[in-house]
């Protein structure tokens, strides 16, 4: 269904903001589909209206009849950088009503296949993390205005605009735009997911069954996101630990050295093991930056799995959004079956798209955890070799002889240091193996299959067929 295009408003570029601000409802969540040139093709009724285009107006508009002058091009080029590269992006975004007021949103963008994006929508409430945004927006804009008034044509301009919000997130401690994302979605969700999802324990047919799916479906994947996140925060921790590791080998070759100096011939046996854990400290070092490694790549694996279950989760509250305004008959002016079934379609897509590569992801970090848990265990008994040898000594010693006495309590701390060491690679190591065993894939699996169920039976068409392990599932119709 398009418009003629005398019906659309002038662009953004030349339509100017009137001042006006109107804000996105907390329990409101909407959505909009494009094709692969950013032409919309599908809506929920409550982007119509906080859009304040006609529904006509907006099927086969571009994107972009929302945007906000202020918005640097940068975050747009950075947006369709991301999404052809197939990856989903979010952003605190300012749009610009067919009024000329002002809304503002956090806005997720996903690609579903290679012709299609679902950009999500919903009211910011991460104070700092947005004010972070703006300010940082507030900076690249200028930029790119003067660089356009040179001459500087648009596109250029927004390379310039992005090389500044680069800069700016470098400033904030991000080392990319990536890592901010990682922040901002799971953070927002985290608010959202405080509040009362949406019921409606008085109503009947198969809106009310899909919205109770839902409600289960956010459960679930609440749980794994939670799973993900402490997978995370051990990882972490483990590298956090490892310099305090390689202070305990340190620590401990030297008190060994020190022993084997404290007498002629007396701990020649000591020696032999000292000087064989001396020439092994070059491969303990490999041993230990090895580990380092698989931490960070473990850590920066499971935020990008937070990132995708949070996505995941958000479009799972669409669903229900969705299912809330047919219970209530919130409608616009020609929103009608067709609409309704193409945002049944598009939404089904996602839920499918979203648990199949979070799936994948999931059993990618079981396994790089069980990887990361055999080489803490491994540099464990690196580190047990020079503790036993000292206690060893701590045993066969002349505790009467003065040079004992005197080496004794630092024998002792040396000991104690190592313990603490061990004992927190044990901890966190029994804690990666435990989270990474925990896979309520399942329940999640279930929940979705109940979810795409109800979708098709509000659609009118037969039960759908749904085969795990990451097969894309669709609602015909």
């Amino acid at each position: 269904m398009t418009s003629d295009n005398a019906e659309w408003p002038s662009l953004p570029c030349d339509r100017l903001p009137t001042g006006a601000v109107h804000e996105v409802g907390v329990d409101q969540l909407f959505f909009s589909t494009t094709d692969r040139l950013g032409v919309i093709t599908a809506a929920n009724a409550v982007f119509v209206q906080l859009s304040r285009f006609g529904y006509r107006q907006l099927m086969g508009a571009p994107h972009n009849i929302i945007r906000h002058p202020a918005m640097p091009g940068g975050a747009f080029k950075l947006m369709w950088d991301t999404l052809e590269a197939g990856q989903p992006f979010c952003a605190y975004v300012d749009n610009l009503a067919a009024d000329g007021s002002t809304y503002s949103v956090l806005a997720t963008i996903t690609p579903l296949g290679a012709d299609q994006y679902l950009s999500v929508r919903c009211r910011p409430q991460c104070v700092d993390l947005r004010h972070a945004a703006t300010t940082i927006y507030g900076s690249a804009r200028p930029l790119e205005l003067a660089t356009r008034a040179n001459g500087i044509s648009a596109r250029n301009a927004a390379t310039i605009g992005l090389a500044r919000l680069s800069q700016l997130l470098g400033d904030a401690g991000f080392a990319t735009y990536e890592d901010f994302m990682n922040v901002v979605l799971p953070s927002e969700m985290a608010i959202r997911l405080s509040s009362p999802q949406p019921r409606r324990p008085n109503a009947s047919g198969p809106a009310a069954l899909l919205l109770e799916a839902t409600n289960t479906l956010a459960d679930a994947l609440q749980d794994w996101l939670s799973r993900q996140s402490r997978l995370a925060a051990v990882a972490q921790n483990l590298q956090l630990a490892i310099p305090q590791l390689k202070q305990s080998m340190d620590g401990a070759l030297s008190t060994g050295r020190m022993l084997t100096q404290s007498g002629p011939n007396t701990f020649d046996p000591l020696m032999i093991w000292i000087d064989l854990w001396a020439q092994m400290m070059p491969s303990v070092e490999n041993v230990l930056n090895h580990l380092t490694r698989l931490l960070a790549d473990l850590r920066q694996s499971c935020l990008r799995t937070v990132f995708q279950l949070a996505l995941t989760t958000l479009h799972t509250q669409a669903v229900a959004q969705f299912a809330v305004e047919l219970i209530d008959g919130v409608t616009v002016p020609d929103y009608d079956q067709n609409a309704r079934i193409a945002a049944i379609n598009v939404l089904a897509r996602a839920l499918s798209d979203g648990y199949a590569s979070t799936e994948r992801r999931v059993a990618s970090n079981s396994s790089m955890a069980a990887d990361t848990a055999t080489n803490v265990t491994f540099a464990h008994d690196l580190l047990d070799v020079p503790r036993q040898v000292i206690v060893h000594w701590s045993q066969v010693a002349d505790t009467a002889s003065s040079g004992t006495a005197a080496m004794l309590p630092k024998v002792i701390e040396q000991v104690r240091q190592t313990d603490d060491s061990l004992a927190l690679l044990d901890d966190l190591s029994h804690q990666i193996s435990a989270i990474a065993q925990e896979t309520p894939a399942t329940r999640v699996n279930q929940a979705l299959h109940q979810v795409l169920q109800r979708m098709a039976d509000l659609s009118g068409q037969p039960s759908p067929s749904w085969t795990p392990q990451g097969t894309r599932y669709a609602v015909n119709v």
